[in-house]
């Protein structure tokens, strides 16, 4: 790996996944930069959650090398990625409706609440403070994501929108380098969409962490992300700013095989 690559929150090489049969991720090499706001888009189908999943220690690679801030971390374990100040966000939130927002985003807080079971079991003092601590960072998160009206509310009460973003306070709570986003705007209203916009924009603009979004619409690609990668039937079709990749004849093709740009900025 070069030394140019230590500089990338997220590098991949020659990054092949097999499901079953299916040759899902092909040969990807492909890189996010530290500190940035980048998007991975791509038709049905591309490989874009298969790639996230992999990246993020929930699918095996079949071969190649998956790289974090310049550490080699091929087939580490989910866990083991949450130590290394790394979260992601999934496709439909996977929220426990009978609790409160805040005891979902305090179940993001692996780092925190390694107190260990024993001491947990016992109510030790440790234990206890360790806790309170978790529940005043979890409150911080949902403060962050506009939601602390919200904190006590079991989140089976709330409307998809706001567990949307619940979703994303646990992502946070750990306080990680980088965040991988799963579709964050998917099944929201325009209005909806506007606001996780709002927070994800606050969230760099505060020098928050890296972002890598996965996502469909791309007026969300567009109004958050510096970078873009788009993938088609698993390989790397095209890398660059939006304004560029997005209105480029082969990523139009690879959307719609006929049409027109708008039908490709409307997805």
């Amino acid at each position: 790996m070069s030394a140019e690559a230590k500089n990338d929150a997220v590098r991949t090489e020659g990054l092949d996944v097999w499901l079953g049969g299916t040759h899902a991720v092909c040969g990807v090499t492909v890189a996010f930069a530290a500190g940035r706001t980048s998007g991975l888009v791509g038709p049905n189908g591309a490989g874009k959650s298969t790639l996230l999943n992999c990246v993020s220690g929930l699918v095996p690679a079949s071969s190649g090398e998956v790289y974090l801030y310049g550490d080699r971390t091929t087939g580490i374990k989910p866990h083991q990625l949450a130590l290394r100040r790394i979260s992601r966000s999934y496709q439909g939130a996977q929220l426990v409706g009978e609790l409160p927002a805040v005891d979902n985003v305090m179940v993001g807080d692996h780092v925190g609440l390694r107190t260990g079971l024993v001491s947990a079991a016992l109510g030790l003092p440790r234990a206890r403070r360790a806790e309170r601590a978790a529940r005043e960072r979890a409150l911080h998160a949902l403060e962050r994501v506009g939601l602390a009206q919200y904190a006590f509310r079991p989140v089976k009460e709330l409307p998809y929108g706001i567990q949307k973003r619940v979703d994303l306070a646990r992502a946070l709570v750990s306080d990680p380098r980088c965040i991988f986003l799963d579709e964050p705007a998917a099944g929201l209203s325009r209005a909806e969409k506007e606001e996780v916009v709002e927070v994800l924009a606050g969230l760099r603009v505060a020098g928050g962490p890296t972002l890598v979004v996965v996502e469909h619409d791309m007026r969300v690609i567009n109004q958050l992300c510096s970078e873009v990668v788009v993938l088609a039937a698993g390989a790397v079709l095209a890398a660059g700013p939006p304004e560029t990749v997005l209105n480029s004849p082969e990523v139009v093709a690879a959307y719609i095989g006929r049409g027109s740009k708008e039908q490709v900025e409307s997805e």
